[in-house]
């Protein structure tokens, strides 16, 4: 923990005013004067004393979501205790400490600032702040400040806690056309068909003990009828279709020269918010979704449909590092085998090499015809934090 005073403009005007106050009351000789220089002194001693005392006693705890979207507001929490046993604690900001001419989580994120107005002694208090993504990938915090000028708002005090923590920025998603979708996904090519799991279906798959809650028209009279049990029929559970999103990034953008290697990483950014809404569509559309990213050392994910399956692909979207050194674009023939359909995403121009001949390619110079979206709206996807990362 450190502890720091805040020199601000109250305090040097108080400073001032307390000084014209005692020249005059020493050239005038005036007891009134006395008293009011006394006063302004006690309120300056009691100021500094009172509230750095206060801050000693509080012990800070932040609470991150489990990842943000870019664009979207991100809660953060923060959980301050007061362990004093007599003082309370008033007038509290907590907010995230950033070191000067430091890069850190001020890059991808903009910071919020947490009001707690009071804290009585021994109590846990928490407190939120608003944080807005700006882009995508891993937000490390490092420290927590908690500032406060109680009583009198003329000296600024302030703690620092280490509390590092990080969590994931996922990007952004864009609502896709329908008609991409449907494209993508032919349901007489890929539609539904049945696996090897007990559910809903209408196939037969085995019997068992009636349940509880189980219909009595599923109940089989024949086999129940040499059983001193209730049977009934289970059926089997049906496989939505699939869809695999390729995401190609074989092609390093310093191979351009620095101004088209700029261009081609903000390509890739919007590449990766287009993998993003496709995914995100085919989710929604109750497709088991699986990701491959092409030129990148990254494991594909297979095609399952859950909610923690799509974070687990949009988590992967987060963390692709665009200075990784590329790899070429290698078809895998579990990939080639399977029943699914395919979506590629180039940033660039497409390379139909990449996948099956039935595979269907998308490039960003497409997206305003891919996405709800206009493309001075796709403009400001990319922020300018990212295009100076590219630059460099």
């Amino acid at each position: 923990m450190r502890r720091r005073y805040h020199l601000h403009l109250p305090f040097l005007v108080y400073c001032g005013l307390t000084v014209l106050v005692a020249v005059a009351a020493i050239n005038g000789g005036s007891n009134l004067l006395f008293w009011v220089f006394g006063a302004m002194a006690s309120a300056l001693l009691v100021s500094g004393l009172l509230s750095g005392v206060m801050l000693l006693g509080l012990s800070v705890r932040r609470l991150l979501p489990a990842h943000g979207v870019v664009g979207e507001p991100m809660s953060v929490r923060y959980a301050i205790r007061n362990r004093s046993r007599l003082l309370p604690a008033f007038n509290l900001h907590c907010r995230e400490h950033a070191s000067p001419g430091e890069s850190g989580w001020q890059d991808r994120i903009r910071g919020g600032l947490a009001w707690i107005m009071h804290i009585g002694p021994r109590e846990l208090v928490h407190a939120e702040a608003i944080f807005w993504p700006t882009a995508r990938g891993v937000v490390d915090f490092d420290d927590v400040e908690v500032r406060t000028s109680f009583p009198f708002g003329i000296l600024g005090k302030s703690i620092v806690v280490t509390r590092p923590h990080g969590t994931l920025v996922f990007p952004p998603v864009l609502p896709l056309r329908q008609r991409v979708l449907d494209a993508i996904v032919p349901a007489a090519d890929v539609g539904m068909k049945i696996t090897q799991h007990p559910g809903a279906g209408d196939d037969y798959y085995g019997i068992r003990e009636l349940r509880p809650g189980d219909s009595l028209r599923h109940i089989a009279w024949k086999r129940t009828a040499n059983r001193d049990q209730l049977l009934c029929v289970e059926r089997t559970r049906p496989n939505p279709p699939k869809l695999r999103v390729m995401l190609n990034l074989s092609r390093a953008p310093a191979e351009d020269g620095d101004a088209a290697a700029a261009t081609r990483r903000r390509r890739e950014e919007l590449a990766i918010i287009l993998a993003a809404s496709i995914v995100e569509a085919a989710d929604a559309s109750g497709l088991e979704v699986g990701l491959s990213v092409l030129g990148l050392a990254t494991a594909p994910i297979p095609p399952r449909r859950s909610h923690w399956h799509r974070n687990k692909i949009m988590a992967a979207l987060a963390e692709i590092d665009l200075d990784q050194p590329r790899l070429p674009a290698l078809r895998s023939p579990a990939v080639e085998m399977e029943r699914i359909g395919v979506a590629v995403v180039h940033p660039g121009r497409a390379d139909l090499a990449v996948a099956r001949e039935d595979a269907w390619h998308f490039t960003t110079t497409q997206m305003h015809h891919l996405v709800d979206r206009t493309e001075a709206e796709l403009a400001t996807l990319v922020t300018p934090a990212a295009a100076a990362e590219a630059a460099s």
